[in-house]
């Protein structure tokens, strides 16, 4: 009877445990209290020691590893870097680039520029916006550019530069090119000179009759005196006063304004009235102030980059000052300037940082463009082919985002 009582007593119990939910609740918050303590302890435990070893660098893991096996993972470290950039110097190469090319891509933090054979690193400027399209997203294919990425709104419009280098422009030919818009050259500033191009009048009447969107630009050879900038000033104001100014159109009206345009003829001949410069020739009836016939509010200052630049940062800053005087006259004529360096001069020859308030020209013959900063063209050839163009021509194209 005892044995028989004592094992119904310990059934009472087992049953009471297994039936009792409050009893069952408090083992499970019992469980999780203590799992929720190992947890807290841990947690204070790993940031004890990267605190430690935050504060105390090498030395800290010398409390937990032998001087053999830290020297190991220093070695094993170094060693997986060391394949890391050999193997992507090697895809670099395979995959055609140039040594220049591949160099920008692995010191993404500097610039990296090739003057007289050797290799130059500048560091980048925090200051000025920087390119927000990573490298490899827009490419030079034989003349066809193309954009990687994944924006709708960017786009890209063709152009082409003209100066007298170029000669008689057959603009007939031209217009039927395919080519949106067009930059022509008023002449080069050098120093206390400027030098006006010889076929300036003739191609802004010829480019305002064929509807083309115009932008006038500026050849900069040498800081440029005062009075350099003053007769060029002039020279732009002359043209500007005799087409007017328009603003960008958007991309849909720049779409149908090229397909009416393309099916039009040549509205005057090459005649006597194409004589060169020194005429100036009254736009025909409905051209002067038209939407269809005025110049771009754009004008390029583009630079000729200089190889010898003094040590002292003199020509830097007497670079940077013409600019800026440069600048301040075209906004005072109603102009949007844009600087047009390459990589060699926007970190060599001029304080970019200075600059910063204009739009950017990019000059850059590669492949594919690397330009750090932000941009709004990219001169991709100066070994072009155009129709209706003599010689060798400056190819680009505007990168806007379309609102």
């Amino acid at each position: 009877m005892e044995k028989q009582g004592k094992k119904m007593s310990q059934l009472n119990r087992n049953g009471d445990a297994a039936g009792n939910p409050n009893k069952r609740r408090s083992l499970y918050l019992a469980n999780i209290i203590f799992l929720s303590c190992l947890t807290i302890a841990a947690l204070v435990f790993a940031l004890f020691v990267f605190f430690r070893l935050r504060r105390h660098g090498t030395d800290g893991f010398r409390q937990f590893y032998t001087d053999g096996q830290i020297k190991n993972i220093e070695e094993k470290a170094a060693e997986d870097a060391r394949k890391e950039l050999l193997l992507e110097i090697q895809s670099s190469l395979e995959s055609g680039r140039s040594t220049t090319q591949m160099l920008r891509e692995i010191f993404d933090d500097c610039i990296v520029v090739v003057s007289g054979g050797r290799y130059y690193f500048y560091p980048l400027l925090e200051e000025v916006d920087h390119n927000p399209l990573e490298i490899g997203m827009l490419t030079n294919s034989d003349g066809l550019i193309t954009y990687a990425g994944e924006n709708p709104d960017l786009h890209l419009s063709r152009g082409i530069l003209l100066s007298d280098d170029n000669g008689k422009i057959d603009w007939e030919r031209l217009g039927d090119s395919g080519i949106e818009e067009i930059v022509l050259s008023a002449g080069d500033l050098e120093g206390d000179r400027f030098i006006p191009d010889q076929q300036f009048e003739r191609n802004c009447r010829k480019a305002v009759e064929k509807g083309k969107r115009i932008s006038l630009c500026l050849e900069v050879s040498e800081p440029p005196a005062d009075t350099a900038v003053d007769e060029a000033m002039t020279v732009i104001g002359k043209a500007v006063e005799l087409y007017g100014l328009r603003d960008l159109p958007q991309k849909e009206e720049s779409t149908q304004k090229e397909e009416n345009t393309a099916d039009q003829g040549d509205m005057s001949s090459d005649g006597a009235e194409d004589s060169g410069a020194g005429q100036t020739s009254e736009p025909s009836q409905g051209e002067a102030g038209s939407a269809e016939a005025a110049i771009d509010p754009t004008i390029l200052f583009r630079l000729r980059a200089v190889e010898n630049l003094s040590d002292d940062g003199s020509d830097k800053t007497a670079w940077t000052d013409s600019l800026k005087l440069l600048g301040g006259e075209a906004q005072a004529g109603g102009l949007h300037p844009v600087i047009g360096t390459d990589l060699h001069t926007c970190a060599a020859q001029i304080d970019l940082s200075g600059l910063s308030e204009y739009e950017r020209w990019v000059i850059d013959h590669e492949e594919t463009l690397s330009f750090p900063y932000s941009f709004d063209f990219w001169e991709y050839s100066a070994e072009g082919n155009m129709e209706g163009v003599p010689g060798k021509s400056i190819l680009y194209v505007r990168v806007e985002v379309m609102q």
